[in-house]
């Protein structure tokens, strides 16, 4: 009787009820809530008026990156009627539901990987619902929450299919991969091919036509529709035309200020037309301005910059190496919070930020101390990996794997937001943070 009075009290439907009422008050008595000029037409959002009167052809004429999140973005568009405040609202809303999906998805990952009830309960209440980082990502209408969401999703299937090994467990395991892609360029397909070689070399079935392989092959082609769709439409078979862009804002020596700035002034239309030999009529690839970066001009300056910067890299491959590993530590001395490109309205975190950093001493000791916690989350990973049992070892292979691949690939091909990036692994950082307190907790109970 006891332990069951124990378990409703450290429910999952305690913590999304205090969820909700902290979220009751900072939006309504501190007004923390999203910004709606991070949806106004630009870098990665198309115009509202498009995606409210012409969804479907406005998805199918976006190249500049996946496609999903405007898709998200126009429903809930259509539903405000292309009125920019409701538009954000809902979507501020949207991401609440996300943070209560992390919330239940969190708490049962840990208590799969053996922490009791009453730990998981303290630890999502610390580290998700009073986390700034969270605070953060869920009031700022992007996609990085929704992402953190489905990896945390990805690493609870993960840890059914080690147990179970059940067919379905394996298609939702690709099926999330894929809808990651649709999301971030960062997921790439490779990801999707590597967790079905491992699961399918683990089954000893890897040349064997079987259900994995179907739903592996369904799967592979809808992580893929977007670069076939850019093929058919753009004769660009990518999934996002931002590359060369990316890589050349890792160059600090590129002497090309439309590089460097990322400048699409000019419309290169006709450039592109002889180039690609492909006639584009719709306005949210044609409408060329510095902000709207889905015209087809980008397209042409991505490819500039990438030629350029491949050149430039070929000519000094020491000052592009120094520069990533210097990008490398500097990402992993700042918090998540720390994004500078976007902020939810009223987020007082920054003050914290301002005052670590306005002081040398602080902010020095707060770099190192997140430098040195940062060595230990990977040493963790690392020994999990190569010193443990069968299945923590695979498990946590799989899912630092992933993690590591999208690190370094935003690493080396993106200059800046780092912060936004490594927010979507969070729960990698509760694993770590939760097995570092039960270390502390069983040596204290021994030394007793």
């Amino acid at each position: 009787k006891m332990d069951k009075k124990i378990n409703k009290k450290y429910s999952i439907l305690n913590l999304i009820l205090i969820y909700i009422i902290t979220r009751f008050i900072t939006y309504n008595f501190f007004e923390i809530y999203s910004n709606p000029d991070v949806i106004r037409p630009g870098w990665h959002i198309l115009e509202l008026k498009f995606l409210t009167t012409d969804l479907i052809d406005s998805i199918l004429h976006l190249h500049s990156q996946p496609p999903l999140w405007n898709f998200i973005v126009g429903i809930f568009a259509k539903i405000s009627d292309g009125d920019l405040l409701k538009t954000s609202f809902f979507l501020n809303i949207f991401n609440y539901l996300i943070s209560i999906g992390i919330i239940y998805y969190t708490y049962k990952i840990l208590i799969n990987l053996g922490f009791k009830e009453r730990t998981c309960f303290y630890l999502v209440i610390i580290f998700i619902i009073f986390n700034p980082n969270v605070f953060f990502y869920e009031n700022i209408t992007f996609y990085n929450h929704i992402l953190a969401f489905l990896f945390t999703n990805l690493v609870w299937l993960i840890i059914l299919y080690l147990k179970n090994n059940n067919h379905l467990i394996e298609f939702f395991i690709y099926f999330n991969i894929s809808v990651q892609s649709l999301i971030w360029a960062g997921i790439h397909p490779i990801i999707l091919v590597f967790f079905f070689i491992f699961i399918s070399y683990k089954k000893k079935s890897i040349l064997k036509f079987n259900k994995s392989l179907i739903y592996f092959f369904i799967c592979f082609i809808l992580s893929i529709s977007p670069m076939i769709k850019n093929k058919i439409i753009f004769n660009k078979f990518s999934t996002s035309t931002w590359l060369g862009i990316n890589i050349a804002s890792t160059m600090t020596n590129l002497d090309d200020k439309q590089c460097l700035y990322q400048i699409i002034y000019p419309d290169y239309y006709e450039e592109y037309k002889n180039k690609y030999d492909r006639e584009i009529e719709h306005p949210v690839a044609r409408i060329s301005k510095n902000g709207l970066r889905n015209s087809v001009s980008q397209i042409l300056l991505s490819d500039k910059c990438l030629e350029k910067s491949i050149d430039q890299i070929k000519k000094t491959p020491d000052h592009y190496i120094k520069g990533r590993i210097v990008a490398f530590i500097v990402s992993h001395s700042k918090f998540a919070f720390e994004y500078i490109y976007l902020s939810p309205i009223n987020f007082n975190f920054r003050f914290l930020k301002e005052f670590l950093d306005n002081n040398k001493k602080t902010k020095k000791i707060k770099q190192t101390l997140i430098i040195i916690y940062m060595i230990l989350f990977y040493y963790f990973f690392i020994k999990k990996i190569f010193l443990h049992k069968k299945y923590y070892s695979d498990f946590y292979g799989l899912i630092f794997f992933i993690y590591l691949f999208c690190i370094l690939i935003s690493h080396l091909f993106n200059g800046y937001e780092q912060e936004r990036m490594m927010y979507q692994f969070q729960v990698l950082h509760i694993i770590f943070i939760s097995n570092i307190f039960r270390l502390i907790l069983s040596r204290k109970q021994t030394s007793n």
